[in-house]
């Protein structure tokens, strides 16, 4: 009797043990989901407030384009290319890392705020070199000009309207997994 217990006790460890083993590794891979999420949340809030930056900018030089100086022009569009150069790319370069560990609603919409992110990088580009070729034209005198301009704001609102949603998302997603409440991975 003595050594049957024993031998069940044995067989219920060998059985078992891979089991929780198991549960353990798949718990780690939530935690580790949940912090790679996290991660993703932080970066994309991080897009928003600079896209949010860069749409006050936008604007500025879209609503007063004929009563600002031109060096007023360059400033702005000057801190919108730092904003882009020094705020935008090393956040996206992060959320392209993690990218491939995130859900694929995640990967989607960070595929949708890159594309908007390098468009706004294109047109703040060519908008400054517009301005240079120009030199004494007055901006408002400029066609081209204006319409880079207003596209800058158009893409700078899209970026902020996409990443706002999906931070939301995200961080409802988050909320809802942490409460213990089951949520398609939407994979």
């Amino acid at each position: 009797m003595l050594f049957t217990s024993i031998a069940r006790s044995v067989l219920m460890l060998t059985v078992l043990g891979p089991v929780t083993a198991g549960l353990a590794v798949g718990e780690t891979a939530t935690v580790k989901q949940l912090e790679m999420e996290k991660k993703g949340i932080k970066l994309i809030g991080q897009v928003e407030d600079l896209a949010r930056d860069i749409s006050y900018h936008a604007d500025l030089l879209n609503s007063f384009t004929p009563w600002i100086s031109k060096e007023t022009h360059f400033h702005h569009l000057e801190h919108i290319k730092s904003l882009v150069n020094q705020g935008l790319r090393p956040a996206f370069k992060r959320l392209t890392e993690i990218q491939p560990q995130l859900s694929a609603w995640h990967q989607d919409t960070i595929d949708q705020m890159l594309n908007s992110a390098n468009a706004l990088a294109a047109d703040t580009n060519s908008a400054i070199l517009n301005r240079k070729e120009a030199r004494a034209a007055p901006p408002v005198l400029n066609a081209e000009y204006s319409e880079l301009i207003s596209t800058i704001y158009e893409h700078s609102k899209a970026l902020v309207t996409t990443s706002d949603a999906a931070g939301d998302y995200a961080a409802a997603n988050r909320q809802a997994v942490e409460a213990g409440l089951k949520v398609s991975a939407h994979r």
